[in-house]
Order: structure tokens, then C-alpha cells, then sequence
């Protein structure tokens, strides 16, 4: 019965499917997709070119300056290079990503990008479309022909951050205590937590972390912001989704030579002035790429790890104010990404390992 009422709300969503970011190349003529690597350049039916049909199921809803809005971009950025118009479609609840999924397939999508945590609702989608193929932000899922699951190795740009932070601070005449605002606590964003204060620790320095308590509150983060500032900090990271706004404009509001760090694709946009760098994946340019690499042919099935190694994760520095950060800390920056990337650091991903990492460090 539950999979009844899961085909019918599908079917009654159809419609929805014309509201993204542009009406899918498809002429409605039906062509299945050939799923995953196998997908070729021609179309077996006519001999001519292939009428490609992508979609793009969104975390939530665009104008987030955030995930969604990358994804958009992504998709965008996509278009531009080829020519091939992507159907995005938001979600405002959880079983819209099922529905979404099922949707795509149903209309013979060849390929699908599912930008929310989704990999448990997978398994019996992926079997019911077999010739579309899913790609999970996050994903989890292995053992599927039709299904790349990408893994950002997030923990890698954190450690990166918050070393950045202690050594920009210190540079700046502040001191080696710097401040970290999260959204919710959940567990992408403790992860990047311990990374940050292992990166900041690393650099000699400590990090002060709050949590908003949900991604919303600009009001709660301005305040936790604030108070970190007027402790004597001079840089505080926003990893709290919307309510990051919150720290963007307390900061705007204090004398000059104090700064935040951003998240997402940079989100510099937001505050010129005072976004210094941020911490990022780079889902904006990865996810273009996912799917040029789909319609060649290239695009691997499983998992696939994403980090520094790949330009996937990492710092980008501010475009406006980049200039403020001397050599001396984007060399040391170089030099810790190549630890990372050789293995020599291992950022921790657990609250034991933080503790063990810190505990090292001071032996």
C-alpha cells in the first residue's frame, strides 16, 4: 500500500517537473536513458545526436546561497558549456525526494543528480529505473550500475580552515583563538568541526565553537558572532547554512581588521568586505563536470571520493579582499594541503580522534 500511495503522488507531481532551470532537452520524445558509463553520443533510435534528458533534484529550495544554489549552478554552468538545459525541481519536504526521483525515471531521464542526504531511499528507485542513472551528493550507496554516490572529503578543507584562521589572526595582530559558528548540531557539521579546531590546534592556536541550533536564526548567530568578537577575536568561521548571515552582518557592523569566514562555493557575495576566505566544496564546478563526464561515457558507477587531490574541496580565497593574506600563509597553506594529500595529516573525523589529535600535539 505505502508504495501505491508513493506511484500515485509521483504521478500526480509530473507537472512540477517544468518549474526548473530550464525545460529538459528532450522534444518529449521519450528516449530511456542508457545509464551510467555506457551512455554514448548517439542516439540508436534516429543515428543522429542524442537528445539528452538530465535532472536535478535539489537539497531544498534555491536563493539559500548555499548547496542548492551551487547545484543550480552547477547545472547552469552545464548548460552554457553544452548546450543541454537541465529540469531542476526544489524540495519542501523529505518524500519529495522520492517523488522527484521517481518522476525523472518514469519520464525516461537518462540522467538524475540528488543533491539531498538520500542514499536509504535509494536502493528500490534504482532498481525500479534501471536505465536512468543517479548521482548522490553524499551518497552511500555501492553495488549499482546506475548509481555514483560522491563522497567530499570535507574534513581536508576544514583542517585547512581553521589553520588559515589561527595564522591570518595572528598576521592581523589578533590572537590564536578564533571563532567557529555552526548551523545545527548534526553530523556533516561536527565533522567539520573537529577538523577545524585540529587545523587551528595544528597552526598553534584554539578554536571557539556555538552552535545556532538551526540554520535559520541570523539573529542567534549575529549574537553568538558578537560575542566572539568582542572577546578579542578577529576571525570567525559561519558554517551555519542561512543563519550564517548572522555573523556576516555582525561582523559588518565592528571596526576594520575583523573578518569571517565563509562556506558553500565562498558566499563573498554576501559581505565583500569582510569574507576573507572560506571554506569549500567546490559543488558549483564538480557537478558540472559530473555530468560532461556522464555524457561521455566516463562517468564511474560506486563510490567516488572527492578531496584536495582533485581541486573538489579546499580554501578559496576572497576575490575581493584575497590580497590581504601575505605569501608566507598561502605557502604554509600549500605546504598543509600537501601533508593532507600525502597522508602525512590526518584530520580527525570523530570527537576520540580530535581528542587524540589534540593530545599528540601537545606531547
Amino acid at each position: 500500500m505505502k508504495r501505491l500511495l508513493t506511484l500515485l503522488l509521483a504521478a500526480a507531481m509530473t507537472l512540477s517537473l517544468l518549474a526548473g532551470c530550464g525545460s529538459s532537452n528532450q522534444n518529449n520524445g521519450g528516449n530511456s536513458g542508457n545509464g551510467g558509463g555506457n551512455a554514448g553520443s548517439g542516439d540508436s533510435d534516429t543515428g543522429g545526436e542524442k537528445e539528452w534528458k538530465i535532472g536535478l533534484v535539489a537539497a531544498g529550495t534555491f536563493g539559500d546561497n548555499g548547496l542548492n544554489d551551487a547545484l543550480k549552478t552547477a547545472m547552469d554552468t552545464f548548460t552554457e558549456n553544452t548546450g543541454i538545459e537541465v529540469t531542476c525541481v526544489e524540495v519542501n519536504e523529505f518524500n519529495d525526494h522520492e517523488i522527484h526521483a521517481r518522476n525523472f525515471g518514469s519520464e525516461g531521464y537518462d540522467l538524475v543528480i540528488m543533491g539531498g542526504t538520500v542514499s536509504e531511499i535509494m536502493p528500490t528507485i534504482l532498481e525500479d529505473y534501471p536505465d536512468t542513472h543517479y548521482v548522490l551528493n553524499k551518497g552511500t550507496v555501492d553495488g549499482y550500475d546506475n548509481c555514483t554516490s560522491i563522497q567530499f572529503e570535507e574534513p581536508q578543507a576544514g583542517f585547512i580552515g581553521g589553520a588559515f584562521a589561527v595564522m591570518m589572526s595572528e598576521y592581523l595582530g589578533g590572537p590564536s583563538e578564533v571563532g567557529w559558528v555552526g548551523g545545527q548540531r548534526i553530523a556533516d557539521l561536527e565533522l567539520c568541526r573537529y577538523c577545524f579546531e585540529a587545523g587551528a590546534a595544528y597552526a598553534g592556536g584554539h578554536a571557539t565553537t556555538a552552535y545556532v541550533g538551526d540554520f535559520t536564526d541570523i539573529a542567534r548567530a549575529s549574537e553568538l558572532a558578537l560575542q566572539m568578537y568582542n572577546d578579542g577575536m578577529v576571525i570567525v568561521q559561519a558554517f551555519a547554512g542561512g543563519a550564517a548571515n548572522g555573523v556576516y552582518q555582525a561582523v559588518e557592523g565592528l571596526e576594520e581588521g575583523k573578518y569571517a569566514m565563509g562556506a558553500a562555493t565562498g558566499q563573498f557575495d554576501l559581505s565583500p568586505d569582510r569574507i576573507i576566505a572560506s571554506h569549500i566544496i567546490k559543488t558549483d564546478e564538480y557537478f558540472a563536470d559530473v555530468c560532461q563526464q556522464f555524457i561521455d561515457g566516463e562517468l564511474p558507477s560506486g563510490i567516488v571520493k572527492a578531496g584536495l587531490a582533485d581541486g573538489a574541496t579546499g580554501i578559496r580565497l576572497s576575490p575581493y579582499i584575497g590580497d590581504l593574506i601575505p605569501q608566507e600563509i598561502l605557502d604554509a597553506m600549500d605546504e598543509i594541503e600537501a601533508k593532507i594529500i600525502s597522508g602525512e595529516i590526518v584530520p580527525p573525523t570523530t570527537e576520540e580522534e580530535l581528542e587524540n589529535y589534540l593530545a599528540s600535539l601537545e606531547a
